[in-house]
């Protein structure tokens, strides 16, 4: 493994010290939320550690009853909000469809599941949560190159510009990661072993550095042209410098002109030196321009030499050349986040761990009161001076007394602490915070008193789910960027069609490609240019259509009501069976299957 070389270059060292005091200047002002991060953490893994009047930390709670992390794991919502696409020109409407059947494929491939299940308890307890979306040059399957990367971020990971709030009006922003020695030399080809973990605490806090760890730094940035450049470091040891972080490189060699593949050390064919550098125009293939504009070239002979007037002056000929196309650039920051709540002034969202630590703290104290005052309580023994009783475990002890006076003085003293102060102090801190977080016994699928009938508790339970609205469209909204800025990335750098599979209105599968080609149009100018002129929402049905049972049981109600047709007719029938094969349901589509081979007339088939 070669060594690490640090950057001799001044401008490069001045280049890296510029962003190293624009990072520690903005951890500086972010000192305050990066702090109270490992707090809400604290809470919500059930610390015992209490605070007194002043806010500095006291004495350790002997009972924690945990509502941070029960009203946070209330909230829990597995559903995954599936990408809906809509186009804004009438042509474009195919196009959308397959954006979305391609993102959806993509959820999952990338395991957007488990990252959902991370963010579930991430964004309620530190107010929100980042993703970062790449392209892995070295990922994809046998017959693609490359693919998509998206990563989940702890918000003490990402850094912000001071003062703004907004991702995409920021000049500038941060992320650390935690990284191993051996992926950094892998990706970048730097040696960083002389270097150590800078910053262990992106890990957790209480960690401590590792050996095999470094603190990776990127700087994110707007470029000159309004574009996204990108500068990483390892302490002293620059990583990458990119001016246009998004831009289609090529390597090129300086001695004979001769094209390498990224990443290549030297020349194919001269063995010369390789620069690489942006690419800002691409061929247009032949399937949708054959040609561009015309140009005067050299007639040549079938024997290569060129074609001679009689002048001696060379014969010309106008051809035309292959037709080019501006290379795509996603244009944004590769970041997405999801809020909890909005709150102004503030990049993340409110923390629900956050607006309920005074109950928190006060149900941790009540809980240390109650403990000490069973504890001390219990049963007292009166005997006359001089008089001993054996404290052996025998079930018959002997006090032997001299005078029946002796015998009268001795008795028992039951203290019995009283804690229903305690007790009703605790479980009114306990409502404030459900109060607080808008969850009610209904929403949590507890006993309600104030529900007496079932429709009481549904509109109890809706009423919670009202209020907890907010966080749900904040969810909603994040997935929708977060599914655009996939699209973009794959109109960018797919170079393969991209398979897929999507399921048809017949419950059939449907297998074919995203082509990124079939966005290039070209304008009224001749001008060519990349279509992503479309709308990114997500589907309000993923929600029930999550829960399958209550799904069924509704088609099944509305088979019976009439809503495919009479039940007796065997298109009604097939209907009803395409749209449980559309939903899943075990065997439908064998069912169905059935049904179009015998016409729908056979009496064997199950009966709803």
């Amino acid at each position: 493994m070669l060594h690490a070389k640090r950057d001799k270059s001044a401008a490069g060292a001045r280049r890296r010290q510029l962003w190293q005091q624009r990072l520690a200047a903005a951890r500086a002002a972010y000192a305050d939320t990066l702090a109270n991060m490992d707090r809400w953490e604290a809470l919500y893994n059930g610390s015992r550690r209490l605070a007194d009047a002043d806010g500095r930390p006291a004495r350790d709670s002997s009972n924690v009853r945990n509502i941070a992390y029960e009203l946070v794991e209330s909230q829990v919502d597995s559903t995954l909000p599936l990408p809906r696409v809509e186009a804004i020109h009438a042509e474009d409407t195919e196009l959308a469809r397959s954006i979305e059947a391609v993102l959806r494929h993509q959820i999952q491939l990338r395991g957007l599941a488990d990252l959902n299940d991370l963010q579930e308890r991430t964004v309620p307890i530190q107010g929100g949560s980042f993703w970062l979306v790449e392209w892995d040059p070295k990922g994809g399957g046998h017959c693609t190159l490359g693919q998509l990367s998206v990563t989940p971020l702890h918000p003490r990971q990402v850094i912000p510009q001071p003062g703004v709030c907004d991702i995409e009006k920021m000049d500038y922003l941060f992320i650390q990661m935690a990284q191993t020695k051996q992926s950094i030399y892998k990706r970048y080809g730097v040696d960083v072993s002389a270097c150590g973990e800078q910053t262990p605490d992106l890990r957790g806090e209480g960690e401590t550095p590792r050996e095999e760890l470094v603190t990776q730094n990127i700087a994110f940035y707007r470029n000159r042209r309004g574009g996204v450049g990108m500068f990483s470091w390892v302490e002293d040891v620059t990583l990458a410098d990119l001016e246009d972080y998004q831009a289609r490189r090529r390597a090129v060699c300086t001695d004979c002109g001769a094209e390498a593949e990224p990443g290549t050390e030297r020349c194919p064919v001269c063995g010369g030196k390789l620069e690489t550098g942006p690419v800002e125009w691409q061929p247009v293939p032949e399937t949708l321009a054959a040609s561009g504009p015309f140009a005067e070239r050299p007639l040549l002979l079938a024997d290569g030499s060129f074609a001679l007037g009689e002048d001696g002056e060379p014969l010309t000929q106008w051809v035309a050349a292959p037709a080019q196309a501006p290379c795509y650039r996603p244009g944004r920051f590769p970041l997405v986040l999801r809020r909890n709540v909005s709150r102004a002034g503030s990049l993340l969202g409110g923390s629900d761990v956050e607006m309920i630590r005074d109950q928190q703290d006060a149900i941790k104290k009540m809980g240390s009161k109650i403990d000490e005052k069973i504890l001390k309580g219990g049963s007292y023994v009166t005997l006359p001076d001089g008089v001993r009783i054996e404290t052996t475990d025998r079930e018959l002890k002997i006090i032997r007394v001299r005078t029946p006076a002796e015998k009268a003085l001795i008795g028992v003293v039951n203290v019995q602490p009283d804690v229903s102060k305690e007790m009703t102090a605790l479980e009114q801190n306990y409502q404030w915070a459900k109060s607080t977080l808008g969850i009610t016994d209904a929403y949590q699928g507890k006993y309600d008193s104030s529900a007496i009938s079932g429709t009481a508790k549904q509109f109890s339970a809706n009423q919670s789910a009202g209020r907890l609205q907010s966080k749900r469209d904040q969810k909603n909204q994040a997935y929708a960027r977060l599914y655009e800025l996939m699209f973009r990335y794959l109109l960018a750098y797919a170079d393969q069609p991209v398979p897929y599979a999507e399921r048809l209105a017949d419950g059939s599968q449907r297998f074919a490609h995203f082509d990124r080609w079939a966005f290039l149009k070209q304008d009224a100018a001749g001008e060519w240019y990349w279509n992503d002129e479309f709308l990114f929402s997500v589907d309000p049905s993923a929600t029930q259509a999550s829960n399958r049972s209550v799904l069924w049981q509704q088609l099944d109600d509305k088979y019976r009501a009439g809503a495919f047709g009479p039940a007796s007719e065997p298109a009604s029938r097939r209907l009803y069976w395409t749209m449980l094969a559309r939903t899943d349901f075990p065997h439908a589509q064998e069912v169905k299957t059935l049904l179009e081979q015998e016409g729908g007339e056979t009496d064997a088939l199950p009966s709803v």
